[in-house]
């Protein structure tokens, strides 16, 4: 019993660190009560630098204000932001928060939008980044995915018409408890007699 505690403990400690690993970045897309939609994008400020290093290797990045960071940080998410095939899209209200973890905010501008298909490449070039996308209707059901090389930062993935996202942490507590009482079943009737 207590490996299983032990098990689930390690479980639950591996979904935290997450939050604060350089390879990973997240994208909420949030449609509010009035049918508007905000975009939420966070990473570690160090996944930030590495993409402006890796997209202007010129730049020194210890020289800049953190004004011109925020900037550059800001230009480098929504160059690199395409949602729904459409580079013109705008982008108004925008905020960048830098901390250690870096967060961008900024709201969309049109009435008539859903978001169907997201292209995310701002730190594509990272070595193993990925990017955990929500889109959360106000109505209807969220839609979790994860961005990354395989899928070439896109959702649904190139080529393919409708994608079904994939939450492996929902599943895994479930089948480690199945897991859990088949062994324990097979153990008591084993040993009982």
């Amino acid at each position: 019993m207590l490996k299983i505690r032990y098990l689930i403990i390690l479980l639950l400690l591996v979904e935290s660190v997450y939050a604060h690993n350089p390879q990973v970045s997240t994208i909420s897309i949030i449609q509010n009560e009035n049918n508007k939609w905000s975009v939420f994008i966070t990473a570690p400020l160090y996944t930030c630098k590495l993409a402006i290093k890796n997209k202007f290797p010129q730049m020194n990045m210890d020289s800049i204000s953190s004004f011109e960071i925020q900037k550059t940080i800001l230009d480098l998410v929504k160059n690199n932001l395409i949602i729904n095939g459409d580079n013109t899209l705008q982008l108004m209200n925008d905020k960048v928060q830098l901390a250690h973890e870096t967060t961008i905010f900024f709201d969309i501008n049109n009435d008539n939008f859903l978001p169907t298909e997201i292209s995310f490449t701002a730190f594509s070039k990272l070595y193993n980044h990925f990017t955990l996308l929500k889109i959360v209707p106000n109505q209807s059901k969220e839609i979790t995915y994860i961005l990354n090389a395989d899928n070439k930062f896109h959702f649904p993935k190139m080529n393919e018409t409708k994608s079904t996202p994939f939450n492996f942490y929902l599943f895994i507590f479930p089948i480690s408890m199945v897991l859990f009482l088949l062994s324990k079943k097979y153990y008591h009737k084993r040993y009982s007699k």
